[in-house]
């Protein structure tokens, strides 16, 4: 009887100690949306070196400073120490504005007290391969490599029928290195701590990118948890491609929350 009660006190005290997260599942899906501060600037030159203004979309041109951004991802847990996932998001803001400001966009000048038409999106996809240097009950630290594609596009014009304006855009492939910190403080709740950075000078880029999440997670089940934090996510580019010469800085900060379900089971 007493051999009987010890194995099941271990056994009880291994269960209470797994781990129930749905990232332990063969596949996972996340789904989630951000409420950021937004801050945009933007310089795009003409021809013939004809430098443009630099530009602050939100003050100079009064697009929103805040919005609603959401995303959505999936990973797959390819072994017990080896990670997949791709993530993505997209964030378009328009809007009309009476400028306080002359400027010039590309080839076009503005004159102060226009009102004009702007737009800026920006549309992103990241796909990352992570590897467990510890995958424990209790804590995971993960190593990541992999890379951003980034495609913004701007555009401004008079609001006067049959006016147009001028547009930029660029596709932005950046690389990125990461690190992935989980700690559980019991089975089901736990914190996750994220940081990919990278900084590149290639082919008509000069770049960098930082992107930071500190989040806390509840898992109702081993297969669904719901999470929520704070999320920074920074672009700088100086370009001179395809349809965009000058720059572009983007930023956003604040909170975000979503849920992850995870699918199948690792063998």
């Amino acid at each position: 009887m007493k051999r009987i009660a010890i194995a099941a006190l271990v056994l009880m005290s291994a269960t209470a100690g797994a781990a129930e997260d749905p990232t332990s599942s063969r596949f996972f899906v996340m789904v989630g949306g951000f409420w950021p501060d937004v801050n945009t600037t933007v310089r795009a030159d003409g021809n013939g070196g004809r430098v443009g203004t630099r530009l602050d979309f939100e003050s100079d041109l009064g697009l929103d400073d805040r919005d609603t951004l959401f995303t959505g991802g999936i990973g797959w847990r390819i072994a017990k120490r080896h990670f997949l996932d791709v993530l993505y998001f997209k964030l378009s803001r328009s809007g009309a504005h009476t400028t306080d400001i002359s400027f010039s966009f590309k080839d076009q000048d503005f004159s102060a007290q226009t009102t004009i038409d702007t737009y800026f999106d920006t549309e992103v996809f990241r796909i990352s391969y992570g590897y467990a240097f510890i995958d424990s009950d209790r804590q995971r630290l993960l190593g990541q490599i992999g890379a951003h594609y980034t495609r913004v596009a701007a555009g401004i014009r008079r609001d006067v029928a049959g006016a147009i304006g001028e547009e930029a855009s660029s596709d932005v492939p950046l690389p990125v290195l990461g690190l992935v910190y989980d700690y559980r403080f019991t089975p089901r709740f736990s914190v996750d701590l994220r940081a990919q950075i990278f900084r590149l000078n290639y082919e008509g880029i000069d770049g960098s990118l930082d992107n930071l999440s500190a989040s806390l997670q509840y898992a109702f089940t081993p297969k669904v948890a719901v999470f929520a934090g704070y999320n920074y996510y920074s672009i700088n580019v100086d370009a001179d491609r395809d349809h965009w010469h000058g720059s572009f800085d983007f930023g956003y900060k604040g909170p975000w929350a979503g849920v992850t379900v995870g699918f199948g089971e690792l063998r």
